[in-house]
């Protein structure tokens, strides 16, 4: 009688142990939680140097240049350089100006620390700034603070295609390296 005891207990040990298994097997296995943020896709870094954005500026002003307006061109060297002429008396007078970019918390470029020149003169910066935010045909995405000195490119507003979504992450001219998030987005 003592091994029915046991056979049973052992079956049933057994039974419940197949059961057991059974029911971890068909459970779903857990799954990595990744946050759903709506409206935001993946985001990738592209890092380029003062060269290829040099050509990717000259490129872009001459595509969306307007005739009659001042025409102007950006270099990147040490400085960021704007640089222009303007006719004075029938002969063309260089403008340039040279401005130290950084990057702001929003991701935008931030152009401040400014020196102006026309000709061999030195220009007050607000007066200069005035003049161009009036005269020259900028994209939507440049703003021209005057009062501040200062010129910001909110970087976010240039659209490169639709459903992307631009940021600066660095701009040191002095290590050449430029560095923008590109989001993609629903």
């Amino acid at each position: 009688m003592k091994w029915k005891i046991l056979f049973f207990s052992l079956l049933g040990i057994n039974g419940f142990i197949i059961v057991l298994l059974l029911f971890y097997m068909f459970q779903p296995s857990p799954s990595p939680n990744i946050p759903n943020i709506e409206g935001e896709g993946p985001v990738f870094t592209v890092q380029t140097s003062k060269q290829h954005m040099n050509t990717l500026i000259r490129d872009y002003i001459q595509k969306h240049e307007k005739k009659g307006e001042l025409s102007y061109d950006v270099q990147l060297a040490d400085r960021l350089y704007i640089i222009s002429a303007i006719p004075i008396f029938g002969k063309q007078v260089d403008l340039t100006m040279a401005f130290d970019p950084t990057v702001d918390e929003n991701g935008h470029i931030v152009l401040a620390h400014p020196t102006m020149t026309f000709g061999q003169l030195r220009l007050p910066v607000p007066y200069v700034l005035s003049y161009i935010d009036q005269h020259a045909s900028l994209p939507n995405w440049v703003k021209v603070d005057a009062k501040k000195e200062r010129i910001y490119i909110v970087v976010s507003d240039i659209r490169i295609k639709k459903g992307y979504m631009l940021k600066a992450k660095t701009f040191d001219l002095s290590k050449d390296d430029m560095t923008f998030t590109v989001t993609i987005t629903k």
